[in-house]
């Protein structure tokens, strides 16, 4: 079975003659000839704009990218991998393989968690505080990272969602 280098999520759609994109986290993956899938070539920018451009072409990619088979939107699995990864930062961490791998696999649990949620199948309001609770995270730390995951998002059920958490945050403060 294939899996994604980046997340172990087998959730894989071919793209190109040998060319995969994960649907949990959005990474290329390339299947070379042992039948092994690794990432797609790295680049080297000179300059730091370039870099920049290149991220913001990869959102783009992502946002737009094909529609997924589990039939959540692609800008809902962008609201997803933004919460999951405020979830799971792996920040200074990067030198501690060992808690690399556990935050990636607690990363993928979020993200089928959250299409679970999105596709009916579970109760946000169950996830959300389960997952607070399992975090041991305050509830304004919590609507604040939805609330941040869900700024730019068109989607009607999106922009929805932003402004309840937006009138949650806003009572907060005024009491």
């Amino acid at each position: 079975m294939v899996r994604c280098f980046s997340c172990g999520s087998t959730y894989l759609l071919e793209v190109e003659t040998g060319l995969y994109k994960c649907q949990m986290c959005g990474q290329l993956n390339e299947e070379r000839r042992s039948g092994q899938v690794l990432p797609r070539r790295m680049e080297v920018y000179p300059r730091i704009e370039q870099v920049r451009e290149a991220a913001k072409e990869g959102v783009y990619e992502m946002v737009q990218s094909v529609p997924s088979e589990s039939g959540v939107s692609s800008e809902m699995r962008l609201f997803i991998n933004r919460v999951s990864e405020a979830l799971t930062p792996l920040k200074g961490y990067e030198g501690d393989r060992g808690f690399v791998v556990r935050a990636l696999s607690v990363r993928s649990k979020f993200k089928k968690e959250l299409i679970a949620v999105l596709e009916g199948k579970r109760k946000f309001q169950e996830w959300y505080d389960v997952t607070r609770t399992s975090l041991g995270m305050r509830e304004d730390q919590m609507d604040e990272i939805i609330y941040s995951a869900l700024e730019g998002l068109t989607e009607p059920d999106a922009v929805n969602m932003r402004n309840n958490f937006e009138h949650k945050l806003m009572g907060r403060l005024v009491r």
